[in-house]
């Protein structure tokens, strides 16, 4: 199964800038849906990004050889002519252990209860797929690939999880982050100004994504402030990687402002910054 590596969306992120020798990474995705009215629907608001490579499985037999032939990273799972979603999903878990499932409703809204019912059977997550939500749908496409992929990268540096894990008080929870993230950009516009801020910010952010997949959830706006559109989401504090890499996007940030104060960090240094500022700007080794 392809590892999952998410650029921004014009929809929901900043696009990032492509390097002339960097390719996307393309994302296979299986639409289990044979309601062809619906299925084109789903199909339109794919193709916004050329990012999704998508393929049609009516049936679950089609939808099998599709997930094999073509190595899926995730299967949308709406209406099959010969299954229930619950038993198709149940035969997919089964089949591919680790390959998210997305269930798809054509309900309006999805109540708490169904979510939680059906997470709790194996999908992912739900996603509604009404007339009225259809806008919605990228957006909450790209939530689910973020997740999968910070799930990803989180599993190849497990060790490292696990060793920092030991002593909770070496990390910070996402609230802490973001606001000393939010106070490192008051401490810097005072020097360079909010909106040369946030072009370091964001184009610190642009260079460092790709390799660092959980930057993607943090955003900047045009005067620097930084936002984690997720934040509600995150109930554990960050993992030792997740803090590695703002740490790595500070640094990053901090080079940029050196390119006009070159002397900017040691200014910091000497500035009373608080205990998680000071951990997101002079990390120890």
């Amino acid at each position: 199964m392809h590892t999952l590596t998410m650029n921004n969306s014009d929809s929901f992120f900043e696009e990032l800038v492509d390097k002339p020798h960097q390719k996307k990474q393309l994302i296979h995705l299986a639409l289990a849906e044979s309601t062809p009215t619906v299925s084109q629907v789903i199909l339109q608001e794919i193709k916004k990004d050329n990012r999704w490579v998508p393929d049609i499985c009516p049936n679950y037999q089609q939808l099998v050889q599709t997930v094999t032939q073509q190595s899926s990273d995730l299967i949308l799972l709406g209406k099959l002519e010969d299954l229930n979603w619950l038993e198709a999903c149940r035969r997919c878990l089964k089949q591919w252990q680790n390959l998210p499932i997305i269930l798809l409703v054509e309900q309006l809204e999805v109540g708490d209860f169904f979510r939680k019912w059906a997470i709790a059977r194996g999908v992912h997550d739900v996603i509604s797929v009404h007339p009225q939500n259809v806008h919605q749908f990228q957006k909450a496409l790209i939530r689910n690939v973020l997740k999968i992929a910070i799930a990803d990268s989180s599993q190849n540096n497990q060790n490292i999880d696990e060793e920092a894990n030991s002593d909770k008080s070496d990390t910070l929870t996402w609230e802490a982050t973001l606001v000393a993230l939010n106070r490192l950009t008051k401490y810097s516009s005072s020097y360079l100004g909010p909106l040369a801020i946030a072009n370091y910010w964001k184009k610190s952010h642009a260079s460092l994504v790709s390799l660092h997949p959980s930057l993607e959830y943090w955003k900047v706006d045009y005067q620097g402030q930084i936002s984690c559109p997720f934040i509600s989401e995150q109930i554990e504090p960050l993992t030792p990687v997740q803090l590695q890499d703002v740490q790595t996007w500070v640094r990053a940030f901090l080079k940029e402002c050196e390119r006009v104060i070159v002397d900017f960090s040691q200014i910091l240094q000497a500035k009373s910054l608080s205990a998680d500022v000071s951990k997101l700007v002079f990390p120890v080794e």
